[in-house]
């Protein structure tokens, strides 16, 4: 059986991908040589822990329990983690089933559902995504990822002079993250890619690409360091390939290139705060959630509308939060904090992160980015696909059966 490897380029919109062959040749070529998927759509809400876990799970949110990037946890939200994951994903499914798996950089994973693991370089005693303004405190779901145990495949790399451990992305502010986040993709990369080259290469590799998502929210999409980073995530794609080749091994690797979302410009930051004063709740770009244990959500429905949010449609929130409640925004909002020097009546301002996601449903600037190829791929392109048929066409690869009802991009 082939190795398969998902390597996710995180907040690479389909048409970044679409309308800019020149700046992303690797990823245009793969295309031209497999398989393009021209529209992904994506999970909802279109963020960061959602789309990662409907990659390696293949059911929504309201299955697999990671309805954002913050769930509801007792009375507050707080950043999810793999122990959150409510179903078995590809990697456990795959170990079950006496597969090698290894999880290189990769979120949403644990450890133990892996024969090799490597955190991501954005997990450690602090956390942050692309959004936040600083971290927060790491809970025990991820710091316990940290954690190193016995494996002789790791030892081999760093003797052979692969650089494996992640640096710390939490010394030295913004700059030292962005430094230390580009370092970070770039060992994931080159680490999977000695994996997937390596004598006794593993069934399945999942490793991961983040600073895109990073960049484009503090620059903006289509600017030039959006596309300098996007441009860079194509080149760690390029090194790994340029690895297989190396190694004669490039038409025995299935490759599959996936992002977890799009990304889209944002005119304008609505203060959820200002807005509904007083009600708990979560902002993760154009996605907002409530916490209403008590009732009043006809009233924050009515509040919201004005400002043209609706309830994110779709099947997003477990039956067993029945208090939680998704709205999304428009695109070109978001929801962020008012500003500290913001007038009390102000609900609506300048946003401090021009560029985000998680918009309402069918919003095309969230739809993803996807190519596939290798030898059990055939060469074609498909208009569109569900976020559902990633998932499938993975364990299709691995002869295993798919974890959701999603088709696979592979079959007849």
């Amino acid at each position: 059986m082939a190795t398969t490897v998902l390597i996710m380029i995180d907040g690479l919109a389909a048409d970044d991908l679409n309308d800019r062959p020149h700046d992303l040749p690797t990823l245009t070529a793969l295309g031209e040589r497999g398989m393009h998927v021209t529209r992904l759509q994506s999970d909802l809400p279109a963020t960061s822990l959602p789309g990662r876990t409907g990659i390696v799970t293949g059911v929504p949110p309201s299955t697999h329990g990671i309805f954002g990037n913050s769930i509801l946890d007792g009375e507050a939200f707080r950043y999810a983690n793999p122990d959150d994951v409510r179903v078995p994903t590809l990697a456990q499914r795959a170990k079950e089933a006496g597969l090698d798996v290894a999880s290189v950089g990769y979120g949403m994973v644990r450890p133990e559902d892996t024969t090799t693991f490597v955190p991501p370089w954005w997990v450690g005693e602090m956390i942050m995504r692309g959004r936040d303004a600083a971290p927060v405190k790491a809970d025990r779901g991820w710091t316990r990822l940290l954690e190193g145990r016995p494996d002789a495949r790791l030892a081999a790399l760093r003797d052979a002079g692969v650089e494996v451990d992640m640096p710390d992305a939490y010394q030295g502010g913004k700059l030292g993250y962005l430094t230390a986040g580009t370092e970070g993709d770039r060992r994931a990369m080159r680490s999977a890619a000695a994996l997937a080259a390596s004598d006794t290469p593993p069934d399945l590799i999942l490793t991961e690409v983040l600073m895109p998502d990073v960049v484009q929210h503090v620059a903006g999409c289509g600017t030039p360091a959006a596309i300098g980073s996007l441009g860079t995530a194509d080149a760690w794609v390029a090194v790994f390939l340029a690895e297989l080749e190396r190694a004669g091994r490039l038409d025995d690797v299935n490759v599959m290139v996936v992002s977890d979302h799009g990304h889209g410009p944002v005119e304008r930051a609505l203060h959820p705060e200002r807005i509904l004063p007083g009600v708990t709740h979560a902002s993760e770009g154009g996605t907002l959630f409530l916490y209403l244990p008590t009732g009043g959500l006809d009233e924050a429905t009515e509040r919201l509308a004005a400002h043209d949010v609706r309830p994110l449609d779709g099947d997003v929130i477990p039956a067993d939060r029945p208090h939680v409640h998704a709205f999304a925004a428009p695109p070109g909002t978001a929801f962020e904090p008012a500003a500290d020097d913001a007038p009390s009546q102000v609900t609506w301002g300048q946003p401090r992160y021009v560029s985000s996601h998680g918009f309402r449903a069918g919003s095309p600037r969230d739809d993803r980015a996807c190519v596939l190829a290798g030898p059990d791929i055939p060469a074609g392109k498909q208009t569109e696909a569900p976020a559902s048929a990633v998932e499938a066409t993975l364990a299709a690869l691995l002869g295993l059966p798919a974890g959701g009802h999603g088709p696979s991009l592979i079959s007849d």
